[in-house]
């Protein structure tokens, strides 16, 4: 006789929990699953930064490499190295880099997302001698405006700040450390911070007056993190109410909305997976309507890593049960192959390759914080109880995308930029230094 759903759930939740365990206790002060008490001082409160933390202590070295054996580190430091022979020859006099084929100039996003695959090639004793990134991150330092903003193109301020600001602290050369501070400064003052009630309250949108959606949200606090921002800052406490609202998990929202949507007005509650959407109100996998006619919006891959990073650099705990779901979630759709969460689509194949790079990007980052933040190697073990070695199967699925040029692109879906060489070149660069323990 099959089991009650729930008793399923709760044997995961309690399985993965303590394989969490396992791994020690996180900080005492951050005890509570949720981020520390903001500080008292006035201007923390109001959004301003407090002083820069200690970024978190790295795991042993061995937890960076170890699911690396020699054959494939010699095939992934050959594929760094064609990749960046590609973006060097495409690297503008000013530094710069956009995309002639999508009609785009040298810009910052895009020289921000080429300079950190630079990076992601760079011993890190030249990353402050290196030509060619200091070249590019002169480009990004050069487009700084009074208010710390780092941008060209207002529509995606944010955005690009955040692009930005978290190459700079990756890179960590001196020269830019007054650039990264203000940049710092910009992003913390910049979340939606004004109405707890809004639905975007604690997150962070492409630029002001506009609503917050969880990618954005996952790069500014991913910059915020590595430019050190305190973890008892006030932004970390409403970046977790931000994040309550996007993750499927009914205890963390248990009030339902409503929404016009194709001409009716339909009822909405959180679902149970532990998985992430886009925004409180949209996901890019769609929706599905319950059997008490209420509607739900449905988990994808790209946004449960976000999810995931997030939550860790907010200071939750990793025995957490939102951070405990949101790895159950990521167990019981692990794949290296496609974004995960559109197999309901009109055309799944094809749908699951929206994002491809920028979800792989985002997962193996998100993946070697859990090993940083709990100091022991993570294994996924999926839906069918086989163990997978994330950084292995990662590194493997790029090595086998890589052209012969050394770029990497989507050509079967180039949804979000992502037909682009440039842009897909810089993330895959990332993922894999990510994967070989050379970033963060």
């Amino acid at each position: 006789m099959p089991r009650p759903a729930v008793c399923i759930r709760t044997f995961a939740l309690l399985a993965v929990a303590c394989a969490l365990a396992a791994c020690g206790d996180k900080d005492p002060g951050q005890e509570g699953g949720a981020a520390a008490p903001p500080a008292t001082d006035a201007g923390r409160e109001a959004g301003g930064p407090g002083p820069a933390q200690t970024p978190p202590t790295p795991g042993a070295p061995a937890l960076a490499g170890e699911g690396l054996e020699a054959g494939l580190r010699a095939r992934v430091d050959a594929a760094l190295a064609r990749g960046r022979a590609f973006l060097l020859a495409r690297q503008a006099e000013d530094g710069g880099f956009g995309d002639p084929a999508l009609e785009l100039p040298p810009n910052v996003g895009f020289t921000a997302l080429a300079a950190g695959g630079l990076l992601a090639t760079t011993p890190r004793a030249q990353a402050a001698t290196d030509p060619a990134l200091l070249s590019a991150l002169r480009f990004i330092a050069g487009h700084q405006k009074e208010s710390g903003a780092i941008v060209d193109d207002p529509r995606y301020t944010n955005y690009q700040t955040s692009a930005a600001g978290g190459v700079l602290a990756l890179a960590k050369v001196g020269e830019f450390a007054p650039v990264a501070t203000r940049a710092r400064n910009f992003l913390a003052q910049s979340q939606i911070a004004a109405d707890p009630a809004d639905p975007s309250f604690g997150g962070f949108p492409y630029k002001e007056g506009e609503p917050a959606d969880l990618s954005n949200v996952q790069f500014a606090a991913t910059t915020l993190h590595d430019l050190g921002l305190a973890k008892d800052h006030a932004v970390w406490q409403r970046l977790v109410a931000y994040l309550q609202r996007v993750q499927n998990y009914s205890e963390n929202q248990p009030e339902s909305w409503e929404l016009e949507r194709e001409g009716e007005a339909r009822v909405y509650v959180l679902g149970a997976d532990g998985g992430a959407v886009y925004s409180p109100r949209e996901s890019k996998a769609g929706e599905v309507k319950r059997a008490d006619g209420r509607w739900e919006l449905k988990s994808y891959g790209s946004m449960t890593y976000a999810l995931l990073k997030c939550l860790l650099f907010a200071g939750v705990d990793p025995k957490d049960p939102r951070v405990v779901l949101a790895l159950q979630w990521i167990s019981n759709h692990w794949t290296v192959e496609r974004n995960p969460g559109f197999e309901g689509a009109e055309d799944p194949a094809k749908a699951g390759q929206q994002g491809y790079y920028y979800y792989l990007y985002t997962a193996a980052r998100a993946l070697a914080e859990v090993e940083r933040f709990t100091k022991q190697p993570f294994r996924v073990v999926d839906a069918g109880g086989r163990a997978h070695d994330w950084r292995q199967e990662i590194c493997a699925a790029l090595l086998a995308r890589q052209a012969d040029d050394g770029s990497w692109v989507n050509p079967a879906m180039d949804r979000w930029n992502e037909g682009s060489p440039i842009l897909c070149t810089g993330y895959a660069l990332q993922t894999l230094a990510f994967a070989a323990g050379r970033l963060p």
